[in-house]
Formats: structure tokens, C-alpha cells, sequence
């Protein structure tokens, strides 16, 4: 009997011991992720830093559903539109389709402590409801493209679904022009 107790006792060991060693699956994702690795690729992130420069926003999604509560999303986002907003300073707008007025102006003031904890210097920076910031084509000329069913040729990327005529592109053919299916 002692034998095999001492077969036994030393798997468990390792068992239990050996346990401290495995790492979760967030842990390996998080080595993953290491910024060392994203070196050869901080192009990316000055890509998405002006594009936040440029837009200056946060809407519904960033925020706990019928909540004012920040959610992990908008955390993210802040924390970063934090440091750009404190370097050059701006207006944050709020993008919203609700129409609780209690609830917004609880987010502004959600939004606005987030920002002034994160280090941002709140002297520079306003946040205030309304359409997001960025480069676009206006209005009036967008109405238009849409009742014609086109997309401006001078767009860059998105825009309506139309004929394509002002690509080009008649939707009967292939992108070279010659027909037939891609």
C-alpha cells in the first residue's frame, strides 16, 4: 500500500504543481498582442489616430445600452482621444439618435470626466452633442448624388449604391469593361 501511495503522490504533485505554469487563453493573447510586435506596423496606428483626429466623436455604441455608463468599447476610444485631444485640443461631438435629454446630457458629463482623468486638459477640449467631424462632401451635394442614384466620383470610399455612372461602371460588365461575370 505504501508503494502505491508513493506512485501516486508524486503525479499529483506534478498535476498540481505543474498547474501554475499553464497560461489562460487571454494571457497567451495578450503575449500575442504585445506592442513589440506592432512595431514594424505603427503606420496603422497613426492611420486610426487620424482618422480619430478626424471624425472626433463618440456615439450610442460607446456607452452601456440605457445607460450613461461608458462601455469597454468607448473606454477604449476615449483613452485614446484623450491624448490626441490634449496635444491638439478640439471639440468632441456626441452622436446620438436618442432623444432623452437626461440621458445625453448624463453621457456629456460621463464623457467629459473621462476625458479630464485620463490626463486630458479640459481647458482645450469641448464636448457637445452632435454630427461627427471629418472630411465629407455637403449636404446639398449628397442630396443630390442620392436622388440621381450615383456616387461622386471625388468621394473617398463609402457613399451611396447607384448606377455607378459617375465611375463609369454600368453594373452590366465586368470592372474591365469587357461583360461577362467576374
Amino acid at each position: 500500500m505504501n508503494k502505491r501511495r508513493m506512485k501516486v503522490t508524486p503525479v499529483l504533485a506534478l498535476l498540481v504543481g505543474g498547474c501554475s505554469h499553464f497560461h489562460t487563453t487571454t494571457q497567451i493573447q495578450e503575449a500575442q498582442m504585445d506592442d513589440t510586435r506592432w512595431a514594424p506596423r505603427s503606420h496603422w496606428r497613426n492611420m486610426a489616430d487620424n482618422a480619430l483626429l478626424s471624425e472626433r466623436s463618440v456615439s450610442d455604441i460607446h456607452f452601456v445600452p440605457e445607460t450613461s455608463e461608458i462601455s469597454g468599447t468607448g473606454a477604449t476610444r476615449l483613452e485614446r482621444l484623450a491624448k490626441l485631444l490634449d496635444a491638439y485640443g478640439g471639440t468632441l461631438h456626441y452622436d446620438t439618435v436618442l432623444t432623452d435629454e437626461a440621458l445625453i446630457q448624463q453621457r456629456l458629463v460621463h464623457v467629459r470626466e473621462y476625458l479630464a482623468l485620463a490626463g486630458c486638459n479640459m481647458d482645450r477640449v469641448k464636448v457637445e452633442r452632435g454630427l461627427s467631424g471629418g472630411d465629407t462632401i455637403p449636404g446639398d451635394r449628397a442630396i443630390k448624388n442620392y436622388e440621381r442614384g450615383t456616387t461622386p466620383p471625388t468621394s473617398q470610399g463609402g457613399g451611396t449604391q447607384g448606377s455607378g455612372a459617375a465611375t463609369g461602371l454600368t453594373g452590366t460588365g465586368s470592372m474591365t469593361g469587357q461583360g461577362g461575370s467576374r
